[in-house]
């Protein structure tokens, strides 16, 4: 066996923090273990300024400025493996195969290419993260279910305005396409733009008269329309079309508890025989608002799967349940699984402020407010 020396030879207490990922790493030999695993989330930070400069904070300037050369090589996989071979660090087996991996990425067109990397953090529903990456697809092409995911995402944030932008771009590329449609009806919907929603059904129900999604979207026109015996109605006759969708019941249970029908939410809820993450966290939400924070917080625990909004409304329940100190504990898994997440760094803003820690929790609220103005620069470019 061969014995490979670090690069470094001291200690470091100061480690980098991938953004995309969440990783701290002490060595430039984990960065790059992280590029040559974790390429996808890498490739924008790699070789930033950031990066560069800690690196030449580890006292190695000649790497610092070699990464400064490789930056301006035009392939992305050119790049990679120049810096992969700064160090000695990985066999010839395990960098011919991840040659082999990029030079087939390589081969598709930019814009699948940014989609690939957009769906990923769009599955963490980490949509700050997916946003940028699905408007740089665009540029390349107007592509359909680019637009339909960009919509998504907006919706997901509450911009229903910018997602129903989206999707009526892309009914103008493929006027026709029924999920789109059906996309497009639901953003109308919930940006109060109700004749547009009603034109969108009638366009709908040519194309499948029967399909359960348009009993949904009636009954979400009701629910918007504060109609909440018509929308229980509609939410039950698309399950009753579709009981392989366990959304229509959540919906349905959405009303029991705006109504603040608890028990009836939670009788609804349970009809759902697939007891997924969604399912947890819908339980726990009514829980919490019926005011049973224990069972909340067992709920949402089942419910936990690696998404960081799951572990930062965890985090809230302990917070609300007068346990500052697990609280705690539970937000610094949040933060490390996404720390440019603005709904965890808020949590955590309160938690340090239930704590006592007025230093800490005034330097969240900045951490935050620097995130939006970044966010509002981002959106004016």
């Amino acid at each position: 066996m061969k014995i490979q020396l670090c690069a470094s030879q001291s200690e470091n207490l100061a480690p980098y923090a991938f953004k995309t990922t969440g990783i701290r790493v002490y060595s430039f030999e984990e960065v790059l273990y992280h590029v040559r695993h974790r390429w996808r989330e890498s490739v924008d930070e790699f070789l930033s300024e950031n990066m560069i400069s800690w690196v030449t904070g580890l006292g190695h300037s000649y790497f610092a400025s070699r990464m400064k050369e490789i930056r301006g090589r035009e392939k992305l996989s050119d790049r990679i493996f120049d810096f992969l071979r700064l160090v000695d660090y990985f066999d010839a087996s395990e960098l011919d195969e991840l040659r082999e991996t990029l030079e087939k990425w390589e081969l598709r067109r930019e814009w699948e290419k940014l989609k690939e990397r957009a769906d990923f953090f769009a599955e963490k529903m980490e949509c700050e993260q997916a946003i940028p990456l699905y408007r740089r697809a665009l540029e390349f092409d107007e592509n359909v279910a680019v637009l339909n995911n960009l919509a998504v995402q907006h919706m997901q944030l509450g911009a229903y305005d910018e997602g129903l932008a989206c999707l009526a771009r892309a009914l103008a590329v493929e006027p026709k396409n029924f999920r789109v449609l059906l996309h497009y009806v639901e953003a109308a919907i919930l940006a109060g733009e109700f004749e547009k929603a009603a034109k969108g059904i009638r366009e709908a129900v040519a194309i499948d008269p029967n399909h359960a999604d348009l009993a949904f979207l009636l009954g979400l026109m009701s629910h918007e329309k504060k109609d909440f015996s018509a929308a229980l109605a509609y939410f039950e006759k698309a399950h009753a079309a579709d009981k392989t969708v366990p959304f229509y019941l959540q919906k349905a249970a959405d009303v029991h508890l705006q109504m603040r029908q608890y028990e009836k939410a939670l009788k609804t809820l349970q009809k759902i025989t697939v007891r997924n993450s969604a399912y947890y966290a819908k339980e726990a939400e009514i829980y919490a608002a019926w005011g049973d924070l224990s069972r909340a917080i067992k709920s949402m625990t089942l419910a936990l799967r690696g998404e960081p909004t799951l572990y930062a409304k965890l985090a809230a329940y302990h917070r609300l349940d007068y346990d500052p100190e697990r609280a705690d504990v539970v937000i610094k898994r949040a933060i490390a699984l996404s720390p440019e997440n603005n709904a965890v760094r808020l949590e955590n803003a309160r938690i340090k402020k239930g704590l006592g820690k007025h230093r800490e929790y005034q330097a969240a609220l900045n951490e935050i407010l620097e995130g939006f103005k970044a966010d509002y620069r981002i959106d004016l470019s």
